[in-house]
């Protein structure tokens, strides 16, 4: 009788316990099922009429990261002076604002940061279109369309000719900070280790000196690198990804963003954007000028 009891309780105490069990696992299971809180941020609107103050003060102040050919300083030049791609592009906006142009050279990551400090007014350094960034900024309409590519050490990746080749342990990929190669990077290699770069010259550095296997960078830097170190450095895979890039200006600011779309209409009507793709991309005659 003692042990009838005594293990009716028990099998009780079990069916409970199974019951709590099951109960916790779906509770847990639905909170998975979640979606977590977004951590992007909404920057404040802008109230200054940046176009107006533009042309008061006489000065297009412009937000540049230097990454090759987009912007590089020309040793050949005296003066040192900043060339490439967006600096022809933000020249020829200025004049035909009709006002000098400054050029505020910062690191890729800090584009949007010193931008929204009101460091400078507009972003002009192949600054690719995404819904995170928006949140932050106002894009224009695309003005250039870039292809993702890599670059590989041929000593240290020899026989690597596919992105599966690439995507393993013991294989290190150098992105730039804050570009879209960083998010491309982790998204198709994520078994390999990505290492990040403030500057477009040290990723390439340790490339060359066979400290990584591979840098992703926009074309084209890497094919580029490839013909200057040929045997050495390749260019193995196809474009990993191809995306539009546009100008960057402070949330709210409709009046600017609506005249840099008028330009930019303007100047693919006329053929000059097209004619600064051709000497900036088609060719590799700048390379002289690194």
């Amino acid at each position: 009788m003692i042990n009838r009891i005594y293990f009716g309780r028990l099998r009780n105490v079990l069916l409970m316990h199974t019951i709590l069990v099951f109960c916790v696992s779906a509770v847990l299971a639905q909170q998975k099922q979640l979606p977590q809180p977004s951590t992007m941020v909404v920057a404040p609107r802008s109230n200054v009429d940046t176009l107006a103050e533009i042309k008061k003060s006489g000065k297009l102040r412009v937000g540049v990261a230097k990454v090759v050919p987009w912007a590089f300083h020309d040793k050949n030049d005296k003066t040192n002076k900043l060339v490439g791609f967006e600096i022809d592009v933000a020249r020829k906006l200025a004049r035909d604002l009709g006002v000098e142009v400054e050029f505020y050279p910062v690191h890729f990551d800090h584009l949007i940061s010193d931008l929204l400090a009101e460091r400078f007014d507009i972003i002009i350094s192949g600054f690719s279109i995404s819904a995170e960034r928006a949140l932050k900024v106002n894009f224009s309409a695309p003005y250039n369309v870039t292809n993702l590519t890599l670059a590989a050490n041929q000593k240290m990746s020899k026989g690597f000719n596919t992105v599966e080749s690439f995507n393993k342990k013991g294989i290190t990929i150098g992105v730039v900070e804050g570009t879209t190669s960083e998010e491309i990077g982790s998204l198709t290699f994520p078994n390999a280790k990505i290492k990040h770069y403030e500057e477009d010259s040290a990723l390439f550095q340790d490339l060359t000196e066979n400290k990584i296997n591979a840098a992703i960078s926009d074309a084209p830097r890497p094919e580029a690198v490839a013909r200057s170190f040929p045997g050495a450095i390749t260019s193995p895979l196809k474009p990993l990804a191809t995306y539009p890039t546009a100008f960057a200006v402070r949330r709210g600011d409709s009046d600017f963003i609506n005249f840099l779309n008028a330009w930019i209409q303007e100047r693919t009507v006329n053929g000059y954007l097209e004619s600064r793709r051709k000497h900036w991309f088609d060719s590799f005659k700048w390379w002289e000028r690194l």
